[in-house]
């Protein structure tokens, strides 16, 4: 018997597959999201940001593009390398020794059926997060300058650099530029290199009734910019709706239209669920779970760790039996 959790864990996973060879749509449904959210919020009018002390940012940040592209070149030359060799009938372990790359690295990249898109940084603003929706109000009053920006959120308690101040009022202003309101920046979801293939799957995955706003208008844009998206989202929906509602005679129906719908992610996770099809569904029919047995694993597993790999089976046991 299964678990629910990893059966979906491993649909996420084989989502994020799927999704890998899809940047382009993850960054125009970003697009879409963002034009969205600006005719919904609206955007005042703003002046010029004060660019005085940071003229000098843009001769780094050409150095970064530049590196970027270093990295993509090499990204691209690593991909038609392993092709070429796999081609040729060699095993995935010879192929990773003579190009010194991981074995997990090969199986990643074969794959994929394009070679990597240049990717941009992406910032996660955790330390910022708190302070956005100041600075977007200051920023609609007038206030652009991100030194006295900076000033003002130190005064209220702000530790960290001027530099993240002064990242963020650059967003503001180049989507102000784009025609966007300034709330778009403040979500992955609409920024212009979209969110990563692996934090779409956990939105994916999600229930819709607890995504936030901007991430369901996101999947919702996403849909629509790619019918094989569409698709897929509509797959995975279904069998999710398997899981939470424990409809294990529907389960080969729902590997029948996988295997069948030309998704290759999807069909190699349909055909792993065929491979183990008691077990799964059993899990999607009975009232009981190994839930609470994977749950104690997982407390046995910390108490271990918490012993720095020094904890024999005698101590485990009065730490277990202590805690219990």
């Amino acid at each position: 018997m299964v678990d629910r959790f990893h059966l979906v864990k491993n649909l996420r996973e084989a989502v994020e597959a799927f999704l890998h060879n899809q940047r382009p749509a993850l960054q125009a449904a970003a697009a879409r999201t963002a034009q969205a959210l600006t005719l919904v919020a609206g955007s005042g009018p703003v002046t010029p940001m004060y660019r005085g002390r940071h003229q000098c940012s843009q001769a780094w940040q050409q150095r970064q593009e530049a590196a970027q592209q270093q990295r993509h070149a090499a990204w691209v030359t690593t991909y038609t390398a392993i092709h070429t060799l796999h081609a040729q009938g060699l095993p995935v372990t010879t192929i990773a020794t003579q190009l010194g790359i991981s074995r997990p690295t090969v199986y990643a990249y074969l794959r994929r059926a394009t070679p990597p898109s240049p990717r941009s940084p992406q910032r996660s603003g955790q330390v910022l997060r708190p302070s956005m929706a100041y600075l977007i109000q200051r920023w609609r009053e007038g206030c652009t300058d991100s030194l006295q920006l900076w000033r003002e959120l130190r005064a209220l308690g702000y530790t960290y650099s001027s530099r993240t101040v002064s990242r963020f009022i650059t967003r503001l202003r180049r989507a102000s530029e784009a025609g966007w309101a300034p709330e778009t920046q403040t979500s992955p979801y609409t920024r212009p290199q979209g969110p990563s293939a692996r934090a779409v799957s956990f939105t994916w995955v999600c229930p819709e009734a607890k995504r936030s706003q901007d991430a369901q208008l996101y999947m919702d844009q996403l849909r629509q910019v790619d019918q094989a998206i569409g698709q897929a989202y509509t797959l995975s929906q279904a069998f999710l709706a398997l899981v939470r509602e424990r409809r294990g005679n529907a389960l080969e129906t729902w590997m029948t239209e996988a295997a069948a719908s030309g998704i290759e992610a999807l069909a190699r996770f349909a055909e792993g669920l065929r491979e183990d099809l008691a077990a799964v569904k059993a899990e999607l029919t009975l009232p009981w779970s190994n839930g609470p047995v994977e749950g104690q694993v997982n407390r046995l597993k910390l108490l271990k760790r918490q012993g720095y790999g020094r904890a024999d089976v005698g101590l485990l046991r009065q730490r277990v039996l202590q805690a219990a």
